[in-house]
Parts: structure tokens; C-alpha cells; sequence
């Protein structure tokens, strides 16, 4: 522990009030930089004292982050960002930026997200590039590592390097075991119109059938997800499942029309418009709420699959809410929290994971795999390994456990 306390203070000297010991026995610390070149001064320091490295997000996945042992690296000062005017549409920017302030400022410049997270108000743009995941416009743009462009990254020792085409796959999702993503460029969308829609189901599943049908239209959908009963709880649609999302088609036109004929044809009734506007502003729900935020059991099923998934889910565990995201690659993800006392959202017990992970299985799906844990079946789990031993022999980099 005395060459930590060594490099601690020389953080201290640089970075004054932006570095602070985070317990009283002075092993775990966490520092703030401004910029990459800050936070490759960071890491020339922790790898000359042999000071553990962790990256610190939002908390919107397993809640408030625990001192421990070793130098954890907060992002909130880097929120610089500058929208590309020629060639593609994208965007560079730095790794604090939550991704509800990055779509609101991309408005302004008459672009937009092609994906974000469900966590999105208060998430950030690095904290799920660390991850990946699906998402909403998954439906039509898939898991974001398929919208980034390239990503810089912070090794061991200070030095610095871009990642592009292939070398993304070991970088995006890799939580920060092959390097501190300091920067990224993604792909973005023009700004349109996007127009909300929500339809209710009495029987579940007509939704599934449904959703099969609209994909057959090939209808030009954006997002496409699902509820129950979470947005009862957020003074939506009380009874029966909500399929809802957006589409760019003017409403009265072939989109609308095609739309309603197809949710018609499976037992399902479109909302009117206020409703649609409610179910699309529940998305976030129960991120948008102040206070801590509970972690969700997830499972990922095939569309076909929840045709079944969806009564059992209901009969077996009545008492979680279910939201899901559908993927263009025909897998929905799901995710649930408990009701507890007073209709509060609350973190599912373990049974309520186990429960949800067979009845994903059962109906051909299984575990939601992000992060490291999806490097565990990945093609490139060798690559990976190998890159991390070659950028971080002294094993400086942490990853969540």
C-alpha cells in the first residue's frame, strides 16, 4: 500500500480538489481529469507506482459504486463534443457526456442518435461504450458497437491510440480491460420527425405475432418496444400489454395505415395520439426518476419466443414489470424490476432473476450477455486476451467483478 500512497500524492499535487481518498484507511481514491491528456497522466503515474486503474460511471446498471482499493477514474468534467459538417453524418465526443444532453444538443445541429440507452438520463456515452448493449432504435440500427465509428483509448504508461474497423470489437464492450476510452466517434441519423405510436393487447400473445407482421412489412420503424405492467405505473395504459415506438411516416399515411391494419389483424387496438406520447416518454421509466436507482433482472428472447415467454412471465412472476427493446436482429431484450410497497420499483431478488432466466430459456433466449461476460462465448475472446496482456502486462486496467 506505500507505493499507492506515493503516486496518490503525486495525483494530489496535480490535481488538487479533482482528486479525493475515498475511505478513512486511504487505499481507494478517485480523480477527475479535463481532458485525455490529463488521464494520460494519470495513467503514466498509476503504472509507474503500480496503482490499480477502474473506470466509474453513472451507477445505472449496478447502482453506487464502493470505494475500493486503487485509483478509480471519474469522467464528468469531459463533455466536450463537435458535430462533423461533411462526408457521414457523426459526432466526437468525450466520454462524460450523458446521452439525454448529447440528443438534446444534436437537435439543435439537426441530427440525432441512431441508438441510446433506456438508462439515458443518466447514463453516459462512456459508460455504455464500456458495455455495449441494445438499446432504444435497436430496431433499426442494432447494438451500438455497430454505430461507432472509432474510439480513442489511454494505455497503461500514458501512451494513446484510435481504434477503427475490426479492432473496435476489442475495445467497445471490453469495460476498460484493453484500454480508457477517452473519445469516440458515432454514426448519427438526420433529426426527423419521428412519430410515436401505441397499441394495447389484451392477449399477449398477439404482440409477438404482431411484431412479426410489422417486420414483415418492412414499415421504416425505428424503435420498437414493449410494457407491462411499467407503464401503468407511470400513468400509461392500465391493463394489457403496450407495444409501442416510432416511425418516420406522416401520420394519416401509408405507415399509420399499415400499422394499424397489422396490429388490428393480431388482436391489437391503437392508442390515440396522447397515449402514443405517453408510452414514448415512458422509455426511460424508472431511469427519469430522482433517488437511487434499482438494478434490473434482463434476459434477451427471440421474438417467436415470446409468445409463451410473455403469459408465464405474468402467471410466474405477476409481481415485476416487464420492459422490453426489440432488436433488428429479431432477439428482444427484457427487463424487469420488482413492485414493491406503494407500487415502487424496486431491485429484483435473486429468484426473480433465476425465474426470468429460465423462462428466457425455455423460450430459446437466455442471458443478456454485455461487458466482459459476453467476451465469455465471443469469437474474440483469444483476441481479447492477448491485446489485454499485450497493453497492460503489469494488469494496471480493473474491470467489474
Amino acid at each position: 500500500m506505500g507505493a499507492y500512497q506515493g503516486g496518490y500524492r503525486e495525483l494530489e499535487e496535480i490535481f488538487g480538489e479533482r482528486m479525493r481518498r475515498e475511505d478513512p484507511a486511504g487505499t481507494g481514491a478517485s480523480v477527475s481529469p479535463a481532458s485525455a491528456e490529463e488521464v494520460a497522466l494519470v495513467a503514466e503515474v498509476a503504472d509507474r507506482h503500480g496503482l490499480p486503474l477502474s473506470l466509474r460511471g453513472a451507477g445505472t446498471v449496478f447502482g453506487p459504486s464502493e470505494p475500493s482499493a486503487g485509483l478509480s477514474l471519474r469522467f464528468e468534467q469531459m463533455k466536450r463534443l463537435a458535430v462533423q459538417r461533411s462526408g457521414e453524418h457523426l459526432v466526437e465526443l468525450e466520454p462524460g457526456m450523458p446521452w439525454v444532453e448529447l440528443e438534446d444538443h444534436l437537435h439543435t445541429e439537426g441530427e440525432s442518435l441512431r441508438v441510446y440507452p433506456t438508462s439515458a438520463p443518466r447514463s453516459t456515452v462512456g459508460g455504455w461504450l464500456a458495455r455495449d448493449g441494445l438499446g432504444v432504435g435497436s430496431y433499426e440500427y442494432g447494438w451500438l458497437s455497430e454505430n461507432v465509428d472509432s474510439v480513442e483509448v489511454v494505455l497503461p504508461g500514458g501512451a494513446r491510440r484510435v481504434a477503427t474497423g475490426e479492432e473496435l470489437g476489442l475495445i467497445v464492450g471490453a469495460e476498460g480491460a484493453t484500454g480508457i476510452i477517452v473519445g469516440a466517434t458515432l454514426r448519427l441519423r438526420e433529426a426527423s420527425q419521428d412519430q410515436p405510436f401505441a397499441a394495447t393487447f389484451d392477449d399477449p400473445a398477439g404482440l409477438p405475432r404482431a411484431i412479426q407482421g410489422l417486420a414483415a412489412e418492412r414499415l421504416p420503424l425505428w424503435h420498437l418496444g414493449l410494457a407491462h405492467p411499467a407503464l401503468a405505473l407511470s400513468g400509461g395504459p392500465d391493463g394489457g400489454y403496450v407495444l409501442f415506438g416510432t416511425h418516420a411516416g406522416e401520420r394519416g399515411g401509408r405507415v399509420e395505415a399499415n400499422l394499424e391494419q397489422t396490429i388490428s389483424r393480431h388482436g391489437g387496438r391503437l392508442l390515440a395520439s396522447a397515449e402514443a406520447y405517453r408510452s414514448w416518454g415512458a422509455r426511460f421509466f424508472p431511469v427519469g426518476l430522482t433517488g437511487d436507482l434499482p438494478s434490473p433482472a434482463s434476459a434477451v428472447v427471440p421474438v417467436p419466443g415470446l409468445e409463451g415467454a410473455l403469459p408465464r412471465l405474468a402467471k410466474e412472476t405477476s409481481h415485476l414489470a416487464v420492459q422490453g427493446s426489440v432488436a433488428r436482429g429479431g432477439e428482444v431484450l427484457l427487463i424487469s424490476f420488482r413492485i414493491g410497497a406503494g407500487r415502487r420499483l424496486e431491485t429484483p431478488e435473486e429468484a426473480d432473476r433465476e425465474a426470468l432466466l429460465r423462462v428466457a430459456q425455455e423460450a430459446g433466449g437466455g442471458e443478456y450477455l454485455v461487458g466482459l461476460r459476453r467476451f465469455e462465448v465471443h469469437p474474440l475472446r483469444e483476441e481479447l486476451l492477448q491485446l489485454k496482456q499485450e497493453v497492460d502486462p503489469k494488469g494496471i486496467l480493473q474491470t467489474p467483478r
